[in-house]
């Protein structure tokens, strides 16, 4: 099928064709051009042009073959004059097989003499500038006289058959810019190629040798697209991959500080656990000598039980890589020794005189006094003075103060021994007890809301957690060494 340049005034095609042939002549443009197989044909490259029309529409315009047949990378274009001389159909059964393994892109147009287009290579350039492939490279106007007019990739092929039979046939071929030669003069090698068929007048076989040499003479780099896409490919999958290990290093790092510091933390844990167990094994609850009925006597065996109920365990075993839940069980063993010994340590200085305790009962009465003043901070607060245990409150706060006095007068008096301090310790504890309970209540009401704790003054006793129910939490709360009950 052909495609017409009509050079009349209203033809915008022919008026381009014919501008840029001009300019290119004009400019002295020297494309590169090999010599065909026909005698005497100009080595200079021209584009198609025309003189304009004088009498019709379609006197002197120029014929450009559109492409007719596809086969892969194979593009055959054959203009109606050229149709009755060459077989399509046998053309692309001859080179599929060919074109199969071809990287690069063949554009071959067959036109037949007259036309006025001077020979082979301008029958090239003339598909290339008005054809309907994309063989011209996209930069052919800033760069086609230095670089090349074909794009990367394609083989451009004229063949101009002779008009008469037996005259020669024109072969020209213009390579993309990466299209190489296999070897030297596989060029010539092309436009050489079907010499013999075409004298023996055989144009179709003609061009199927033009065509398979092409395949064989000329070569353009394998497409990269898929090989690009599979190195970017695994580029993202070594960078995931980076950042997966550098997530897992980081922790590993984070799970081996961890480990170490557990294993410091367990290694100190158990130091002191077998320096309490130590202690708890030369120290031992003294007899308060009191009837076994007495709060003190009650508190006293229960402590020195538990003593012995710890010293029955079998000792703690060394861990190189504890876990937390054995960290957690450390931690609470060791608090368990550490609370038993201050408790054997406090029933002993209870034990024993006054004189020699000050600190130990000022710390009990000075731990009680701040409970009932916290009482009284307690009343200060919105809507305290109207709450159910404020009369208790109010009656602790007298009553307590009064008797914590009295208390004081008792141990701190002269000749005071381990008779009158147990005796004052027993009047400590229905105190005690009392308080505790009136605190009780108090936390209830800040809990429920109806009184206001956000505006209270800090708080040191009221409003912890108590201490456990048994002589261990009692003794402790009684010398203020934790909160209440």
């Amino acid at each position: 099928m052909d495609r017409t340049t009509s050079p009349g005034k209203i033809s915008a095609t022919r008026i381009i064709c014919a501008c840029l042939g001009a300019l290119l002549l004009m400019a002295g443009l020297n494309a590169l051009s090999f010599p065909a197989q026909a005698a005497g044909e100009t080595t200079e490259p021209v584009y198609p042009s025309a003189p304009p029309a004088q009498d019709s529409e379609d006197e002197g315009s120029v014929l450009i073959p559109s492409v007719t047949s596809q086969e892969g990378q194979f593009y055959l274009a054959v203009t109606d004059a050229a149709l009755d001389n060459v077989d399509q159909e046998q053309i692309m059964d001859a080179v599929r097989e060919a074109v199969a393994g071809q990287n690069a892109k063949i554009l071959l147009g067959v036109d037949q003499e007259p036309n006025n287009l001077k020979g082979a290579a301008q029958l090239v350039r003339g598909m290339l500038l008005f054809g309907d492939s994309d063989a011209m490279a996209d930069d052919w106007l800033e760069n086609g006289k230095e670089l090349g007019y074909v794009g990367k990739g394609w083989i451009a092929i004229g063949v101009m058959l002779p008009e008469t039979s037996g005259d020669p046939v024109q072969v020209y071929v213009d390579p993309g810019r990466d299209v190489s030669e296999t070897q030297p003069g596989g060029r010539d090698a092309v436009m050489e190629a079907g010499a013999a068929e075409f004298a023996a007048g055989d144009y179709t076989e003609g061009t199927i040798a033009v065509a398979l040499d092409a395949t064989k003479q000329l070569q353009a780099p394998a497409d990269k697209t898929l090989v690009k896409l599979i190195a970017l490919g695994v580029l993202a999958l070594l960078a995931i991959v980076g950042i997966i290990w550098a997530l897992l290093a980081k922790k590993r790092k984070a799970k081996g500080v961890q480990v170490a510091r557990r294993a410091k933390e367990a290694e100190v844990l158990v130091s002191k656990i077998h320096r309490g167990r130590n202690f708890l094994a030369r120290r031992h609850v003294p007899d308060p000598g009191l009837p076994s009925t007495r709060t003190t006597s009650a508190i006293f065996a229960g402590i020195q039980e538990r003593r012995t109920q710890v010293l029955a365990l079998p000792p703690t075993a060394e861990s190189q890589n504890p876990s937390e839940r054995e960290l957690n069980e450390l931690r609470a063993r060791e608090q368990e020794l550490s609370q038993l010994g201050s408790a054997i340590i406090l029933c002993t200085e209870l034990a024993g005189t006054p004189a020699k305790n000050r600190d130990t009962w000022r710390g009990i009465f000075g731990a009680h006094t701040a409970k009932v003043e916290e009482l009284a901070l307690f009343l200060d607060l919105p809507g305290a003075s109207d709450s159910h245990c404020a009369p208790a409150v109010r009656t602790v706060i007298i009553t307590h103060t009064d008797a914590l006095r009295q208390l004081r007068r008792e141990v701190e008096q002269r000749g005071a021994g381990m008779r009158e301090s147990l005796a004052v310790l027993e009047k400590l504890w229905p105190l005690r007890e009392e308080l505790d309970q009136v605190c009780k209540e108090a936390r209830g009401e800040l809990r429920k809301g109806s009184v206001k704790g956000e505006h209270r003054a800090k708080s040191t006793h009221l409003f912890e957690s108590p201490e456990g129910e048994d002589g261990l939490g009692l003794l402790i709360g009684l010398a203020g060494k934790g909160g209440s009950r």
